[in-house]
């Protein structure tokens, strides 16, 4: 359940320029500026198949970039949202997803070295499974970050929407 974003979000999203209009690209372009390192936007397959996830902010330390992937199906203000929610990860302070580099013949015929390194992935996040509390509060802050973006850009574009017209700007305000 998203409740109302506390002052942690609001302060996460303060002075952050949202662009307008508000699309996938441009987007990623505000995000990219404020990002410490190289950052690339996937839209193809997922870069972790077993992960049922519609977005992921992926680290990369053997590469120069990290990344974030949205689901290709999704198009329009969906894959907006989901953008928003793994840049409100960012935003927030939230640790991203470890991409493991690629590693080389297994050692083992039965062990995989995923199981030898201790963890396959870190914390993911997901729909499915059960999450301790720590889990929920960082999801709920994400989805309120994108939730409190995307209406500060619906208010802001209703807010200009005949800006480029006086006599219709007028009428608007009066009415």
């Amino acid at each position: 359940m998203i409740h109302r974003p506390d002052k942690h979000v609001q302060q996460a999203l303060h002075g952050f320029q949202i662009p307008v209009p508000l699309t996938l690209e441009a987007l990623f372009a505000a995000i990219q500026e404020r990002y410490p390192r190289p950052l690339e936007l996937l839209r193809g397959e997922s870069p972790l198949p077993a992960v049922p996830a519609s977005g992921l902010w992926l680290t990369r330390p053997d590469q120069e970039s990290d990344a974030m992937w949205v689901d290709p199906g999704l198009n329009g203000a969906a894959a907006v949202h989901v953008l928003a929610h793994e840049g409100g990860h960012f935003f927030l302070g939230h640790q991203p997803v470890e991409l493991p580099a690629a590693r080389r013949a297994e050692p083992y015929e039965f062990i995989t070295a995923d199981f030898l390194d201790g963890c396959l992935l870190g914390r993911t996040r997901s729909q499915e499974g059960p999450h301790d509390l720590e889990y929920a509060e960082i999801e709920s802050q994400a989805e309120a970050f994108a939730f409190l973006l995307r209406k500060r850009a619906d208010q802001r574009a209703r807010d200009t929407r005949y800006k480029s017209d006086p006599l219709l700007d007028r009428l608007h305000r009066a009415l």
